[in-house]
């Protein structure tokens, strides 16, 4: 039994069975009959969620929802919380990064039973000095454009091919301005890219191998053409997970900055738009405490 007992379930409306309080109430008394005293709440609103997670101070936090809820608790949790996850999203990245079950009931006995560990986290920066918290991944282009032409009604109903039908329209329908990728000295011109704090993206695709969640460093996959993404050998690799940065340039660093000159490139943060570049990444190396 950990040390503090005191939990909070912090739940989204807005993610399909999280929004049912009978549902959630459910999963807190299997949390309750392994000892953990639990409270549960239900956000109201955007970044509601790192609000909750704020207030609950020290305590163990479980997001039950998809990475945009992960993302809102994470951003909120104080230096000695630690994270649980309920996984109720589309594509749970983050869940399936640390080998949790996707089902809730076995989630919640890898709460009460799981062991606690560090990985790594993800800074993104805008223009402006705000800085926002990834677990999993940031995009720059075109599946940022993707994520955010994709409807809550097309995430409910298609889930996850929800964001593979998009895709082929943002692929089909947009042009994507250039995008300068620096670090350190070397400076990329891209049409996309993917910032990755670990190896799985949009569900169990890859974009790299294993292990990057805990190596003190992000990867940055390049798409030189967003058009590459068609090509046999990179749309079959995809097809068949195989890690992204086998096909396509990529390179490991602590930070990395991306702009575009004249040009609004959006941004995507676990899977939410997050404004546009220019902007600039970060590791911060063992900085979310998770029971998994």
């Amino acid at each position: 039994m950990r040390v503090n007992p005191d939990a909070v379930i912090i739940g989204n409306p807005n993610s399909g069975r999280a929004g049912d309080q009978d549902y959630l109430e459910s999963h807190a008394e299997i949390l309750r009959s392994g000892g953990l005293c639990v409270e549960v709440l239900n956000t109201e609103r955007p970044d509601h969620a790192t609000e909750l997670a704020a207030a609950a101070g020290d305590r163990l936090v479980v997001a039950a929802g998809g990475d945009g809820t992960v993302n809102e608790v994470v951003n909120g949790l104080s230096p000695g919380a630690t994270l649980g996850i309920l996984p109720f999203g589309t594509a749970n990245v983050l869940a399936r990064e640390l080998g949790l079950p996707l089902d809730a009931q076995e989630a919640c006995g890898r709460i009460l039973n799981g062991e606690e560990t560090r990985v790594d986290l993800g800074v993104a920066t805008d223009s402006g000095g705000v800085e926002r918290r990834f677990a999993c991944m940031a995009g720059v282009g075109f599946d940022a454009k993707v994520v955010g032409e994709v409807s809550p009604r097309q995430k409910r109903y298609l889930r996850g091919l929800a964001f593979q039908v998009t895709a082929f329209r943002v692929l089909f329908g947009n042009t994507f301005p250039p995008v300068e990728i620096t670090a350190g000295d070397e400076v990329h011109v891209v049409r996309s890219a993917i910032v990755a704090n670990g190896h799985y993206y949009g569900g169990d695709y890859r974009v790299s191998g294993p292990g990057l969640l805990t190596s003190g460093k992000l990867e940055t996959v390049l798409m030189e053409r967003v058009g590459s993404l068609l090509r046999p050998d990179v749309f079959w690799g995809i097809i068949f997970r195989r890690p992204l940065n086998s096909k396509m340039k990529s390179f490991t660093a602590r930070e990395v900055r991306a702009e575009s000159a004249g040009a609004q490139v959006p941004v995507q943060i676990d899977g939410e738009l997050w404004g546009y570049l220019p902007m600039s990444f970060r590791v911060e190396p063992a900085a979310l405490k998770v029971v998994c």
